[in-house]
């Protein structure tokens, strides 16, 4: 069995993200963790502007110090800058990999494999890219996750395809982008995870061609802000349609999601920030 930790959201330096990572830390003894996953806005609010900025020792090294494995990362919007004129600060991200013994942000996309999984990290800030870039992404994905040997293909991205936080379901672009990468280019995918609402989310999202399949949708933007969609973290309900999907579980907590891997089973469990569990689901081979 091998474990993972995911969370997304994180890099605000603020309590909220030391809470949290001191329950990772406490996970890390638990479990036999193999990796930490980071699902975008990894740096508040407008991401780094050099190699050296401290940002990346104040909200990443410093945080998550006493926590000795490999972290992966995506990029968010806030990571860009969250703004056109700041568009560009991703590429910074993207090198300090070089730099750092835990921080691994390969490219813009990327895959990586441990256990029984790969993991397969895209980048969804669609408004930052032209329909060329789109396109060369979906094809690179799309190849990539068909030529794993894994037992596991999970999706990773910041932006949800669905989710019943603030943010809502994706846009247009990103609801074809999906759609895309599964009607037209046949790529078969276990489970979508991503941040950027701040909540934890598990969704049943009704296959695009197979009627009787579900896929599963993680949100866990719960990893260094707190909620902040919907009164007393109230979930958006009408983000939800028979004919398309269906929510298991709602938390406005922050926390973390643990991965449990085996070549048959793949366990979601689901904790706040003092290690509560709050929900666990299981898919099967």
């Amino acid at each position: 069995m091998v474990h993972f930790i995911v969370t997304a959201d994180s890099g605000s330096g603020s309590n909220d993200q030391y809470k949290v990572a001191r329950s990772m830390e406490q996970l890390v003894d638990l479990f036999n963790i193999n990796s930490v996953l980071l699902l975008g806005d990894n740096i508040y609010e407008e991401g780094v502007t050099s190699l050296h900025d401290p940002q990346f020792k104040t909200k990443f090294e410093y945080p998550y110090q006493n926590i000795n494995k490999s972290f992966y990362l995506c990029l968010g919007n806030h990571d860009y800058g969250n703004s056109l004129r700041l568009k560009k600060n991703a590429k910074f991200q993207i090198e300090y990999s070089k730099y750092s013994n835990k921080w691994n942000l390969d490219d813009q996309y990327y895959s990586v494999e441990r256990g029984p999984c790969e993991f397969f990290f895209i980048d969804t800030n669609l408004d930052f890219m032209n329909n060329t870039e789109i396109v060369e992404q979906l094809d690179f994905i799309s190849s990539e996750i068909k030529q794993s040997k894994k037992k596991w293909k999970i999706l990773c991205g910041h932006h949800p395809w669905r989710s019943v936080g603030g943010h809502g379901n994706a846009d247009i672009r990103l609801d074809l982008f999906f759609n895309e990468l599964i009607k037209r280019k046949g790529v078969s995918i276990d489970l979508y995870m991503c941040g950027h609402d701040h909540c934890k989310n598990l969704i049943l999202k009704n296959h695009p061609i197979q009627k009787k399949k579900k896929i599963p949708l993680v949100v866990i933007g719960t990893g260094g802000k707190k909620y902040h969609g919907g009164d007393n973290g109230r979930p958006h309900l009408h983000n939800m349609h028979k004919t398309d999907s269906e929510l298991l579980f709602h938390s406005p907590n922050l926390g973390t999601c643990v991965i449990d891997a085996t070549p048959r089973k793949l366990k979601l469990i689901f904790y706040d920030e003092l290690l509560q569990e709050e929900f666990n689901y299981t898919l099967q081979k």
